[in-house]
């Protein structure tokens, strides 16, 4: 509530103090949220947190930015698996995942904008180098490696929605209780999918990503 204040208060007193205070926003904002590759994006999200307008606090601006980037990733991920896997059930899987993310993003991206957000169009650094190492991989090993990224990202993105089913904001309590059944039926799937891709002898192009097979995989005799 200070902080909306002081916001508030400089920019009726002028522009000279509006950058200070925009720079201390944005790192309140980038010490909780996922770092965003455009520092023009991560300026908006942490300047309209601080609007009154926006009626949301830090942990719930947080949650719209993690949620946008991760809800991107997903559909960008499930198209790549569909150009590249040659497995039915895979495909199934990827389409799957494009039609319920592209619809839950752009619900999110209604209540961003409603509360004065505006949600990242590029990926972070780290996300991006992800997506182009997975471009490399090929046949069995980006099988793998996606249904592998699926799993672990979904734990990630239950424990984030879970959380935000308390949120103080309606629209952000709502759409995270809406969403989580979905993303929890998401999770089984996946690693229903990677459980059985397990034991498949392993593509050297896993090794980009720093994949390796388990102790299990290693005991099974090369066929």
């Amino acid at each position: 509530m200070k902080n909306r204040n002081l916001i508030a208060a400089l920019m009726i007193s002028g522009l000279a103090f509006q950058a200070c205070s925009s720079g201390s926003d944005q790192e309140k904002v980038a010490g909780t949220a996922t770092t965003l590759s455009s520092d023009t994006a991560l300026d908006t999200i942490g300047d309209a947190a601080t609007k009154k307008e926006s009626k949301l606090v830090p942990i719930e601006t947080e949650f719209v930015n993690k949620a946008g980037i991760g809800g991107m990733m997903e559909v960008e991920a499930g198209n790549l698996a569909l150009q590249k896997s040659k497995s039915p059930i895979i495909k199934e899987f990827a389409t799957m995942m494009v039609k319920d993310h592209t619809a839950a993003n752009k619900e999110l991206e209604g209540i961003a904008k409603n509360k004065g957000l505006q949600l990242a169009n590029t990926f972070p650094q780290q996300e991006k180098a992800h997506m182009d190492a997975m471009i490399g991989l090929q046949g069995d090993g980006f099988d793998r490696h996606y249904m592998k990224m699926m799993v672990t990202d979904h734990i990630a993105t239950l424990e984030l929605f879970r959380t935000a089913t308390s949120a103080e904001d309606p629209a952000i309590q709502a759409f995270a209780k809406k969403t989580l059944p979905v993303l929890e039926g998401h999770y089984q799937k996946a690693k229903q999918i990677s459980d059985k891709l397990e034991g498949q002898k392993m593509n050297n192009g896993d090794d980009i990503l720093n994949l390796s097979p388990t102790k299990e995989e290693n005991k099974k005799p090369v066929q």
